[in-house]
C-alpha cells in the first residue's frame, strides 16, 4: 500500500534526493552501524529470515552479562559496540566496549567518566556510532569521544558541558552521533548559537554552530540526515521546534512542535516530501509536508494525531503506515490519516524494528515477539523471553540475520536465519 495521491505531489529535486537516513561510512548492507541502523530508521534490508517460530523461540547464539545503561548496540562486520557502567578502582564508571559478535567475548573497553545514577536506572544512554576505523560515543554526562574500533585507544574527547556550557539532561545526554562524509553533528544544547554543532570527525574541532538550547535543555532523541551532496538536510527535534538544516549550518525550514518536547522519538522521511515526528506527554503524532515556494522550503502540518505518543522507543514507517509504541500500546496508524488499524497491549513501553516484512518487537519486561507488519491485524508470528525481565528500553539491533537485544544488565543474541 501507498500513501494516497494526496501525499505524492511531486517534490522539487534540489529539496530532496531520494535517500532516507545517513549511511555511517565503511558499512556493509548487513551491519547496524548506528542508533536505529544503517538509514536511522529502524529498518534493515535483510531478507530470508524466519517467518514464523516454534515455542522455543530462535536459537540462542549468546549471552552475557553487562553492567548497567540503555545504549543500543552497533554492530560492524565481526564486532558489536555498546556502552555500560560498571566498576573501576571502586568508582562507577562509563565505558565504550567491543565485543566479539559471534561469541560476546570482550575485546576492549575504554573509560569514558563517571557513571550517572537515576531513580530509573543509571548507566549511559547514547548509542556508539561507527564509521570506518573510528567509532564515536557520547557519555551521559556529556563527553564526546572519537575511539579507534580496532584497540579502543581515544583520538580525540570535547565535553560539551565544560566547553558549549550545555546542561546536562537530568536523565543524562542520550543523543547519538551523526556520521556525514567528514562531519559528526549533534544536537549539543550549548549556549551562545550552539544548539546544534557540526564538528570534524578526524580531529574534534567545530566546523559551525547555530540555533538557541531552550531552558528545558538538550532533546533526547537523535538526529537524521536526508538527500546527498548540496541537498543534504539533518532533521531534528528540540522542545518546542523541529528543524532541518543543511551541511553548512543554514537553516532550511522549521516548524512548531508541542512544548515541553523533550521526551519524543526520532523524526522520520518518508520520500518524497514527508516528515514523521511523534512525542509523549500528550504530544502525540504529526506528519508535515514540504514544497518548495521560490527559495524558500516551507513545511506545512498534514495532520495530528492523539495516537502514537513515542515515549522510550522511535517509531517505522512501512508500506503507507506507522508501527510504534502509543506510550504503553503497540499501534499500527495510517500514514494518509493518523488514525489506528489496530493496537495490543500488554508488552509496555516497548521498542521494536522491521525487517523482512515482520516487527521484531522487545517489551520492556524482555520478551522479544515476532509480529507480521500488516495494517490489516495484530498478527503474532513467535515470542521468546529473552531476557530476564525489567527495564528491556533498548531497540534491538540487527545484523547478519541475528537480532541483538539488552536490557539494563544483560545481553542476548538469536540467530533469525530460517
Amino acid at each position: 500500500m501507498r500513501v494516497k495521491r494526496v501525499f505524492e505531489a511531486t517534490f522539487v529535486a534540489v529539496v530532496l534526493a531520494a535517500v532516507s537516513g545517513a549511511v555511517a561510512g565503511g558499512s556493509g548492507s548487513t551491519d547496524w552501524p548506528q542508533f536505529r541502523g544503517i538509514h536511522r530508521d529502524g529498518v534493515s534490508a535483510e531478507t530470508g529470515l524466519s517467518r514464523s517460530w516454534s515455542e522455543s523461540g530462535p536459537k540462542e547464539v549468546w549471552r552475557k552479562k553487562l553492567g548497567p545503561g540503555f545504549s543500543a548496540i552497533s554492530v560492524v562486520g565481526k564486532r558489536a559496540y555498546t556502552m555500560y557502567a560498571a566498576e573501576q578502582d571502586g568508582e562507577s564508571t562509563q565505558f565504550a566496549a567491543a565485543l566479539d559478535a559471534g561469541t560476546g567475548k570482550e575485546i576492549w573497553r575504554t573509560a569514558i567518566g563517571k557513571n550517572l545514577d537515576r531513580n530509573f536506572g543509571g548507566g549511559p544512554r547514547s548509542t556508539p556510532t561507527v564509521d570506518g576505523e573510528t567509532v564515536y560515543v557520547l557519555g551521559a554526562h556529556g563527553a564526546l569521544v572519537a575511539l579507534a574500533t580496532k584497540d579502543g585507544s581515544e583520538k580525540w574527547r570535547v565535553s560539551l558541558t565544560e566547553t558549549f556550557g550545555s546542561t546536562e539532561p537530568y536523565f543524562g545526554f542520550s543523543t547519538s552521533a551523526l556520521i556525514d562524509g567528514d562531519l559528526l553533528f549533534l544536537e549539543a544544547g550549548g549556549t551562545e548559537g550552539r544548539a546544534y554543532i557540526a564538528f570534524d570527525k578526524a580531529s574534534g574541532k567545530v566546523r559551525w554552530s547555530l540555533g538557541d538550547t531552550p531552558e528545558s535543555g538538550p532533546a533526547y532523541s537523535s538526529p537524521i540526515q536526508v538527500g546527498s551532496g548540496k541537498n543534504r538536510q539533518y532533521i531534528a527535534i528540540l522542545d518546542d521546534t523541529i528543524r532541518a538544516v543543511d551541511s553548512s549550518g543554514n537553516e532550511i525550514w522549521s516548524h512548531a512542535w508541542p512544548s515541553p518536547g523533550e521526551t519524543h522519538g526520532s523524526p522520520i522521511f518518508i520520500e518524497p516530501n514527508l516528515v514523521f515526528g511523534a512525542g509523549a506527554e500528550g504530544i502525540g503524532a504529526k506528519l508535515l509536508k514540504l514544497t518548495k515556494n521560490g527559495k524558500k522550503t516551507l513545511a506545512e502540518e498534514v495532520w495530528s494525531s492523539r495516537f502514537m505518543r513515542n515515549h522510550f522507543s522511535s517509531s517505522i514507517y512501512h508500506e503507507g503506515h506507522f508501527y510504534g509504541f502509543d506510550n504503553a500500546t503497540l499501534r499500527c496508524i495510517s500514514a494518509e490519516t493518523g488514525e489506528p488499524t489496530w493496537a495490543k497491549r500488554g508488552l509496555g513501553k516497548g521498542s521494536l524494528i522491521l525487517a523482512d516484512g515482520h516487527l521484531l518487537v522487545l517489551s520492556d519486561k524482555g520478551a522479544l515477539v515476532l509480529v507480521e507488519a500488516t495494517a490489516k491485524e495484530y498478527r503474532e508470528k513467535g515470542r521468546v523471553q529473552a531476557l530476564p525481565g525489567g527495564r528491556a528500553w533498548t531497540a534491538p539491533a540487527l545484523a547478519g540475520g541475528k537480532v541483538y537485544l539488552r536490557d539494563h544488565e544483560e545481553m542476548v543474541v538469536y540467530d533469525l536465519t530460517r
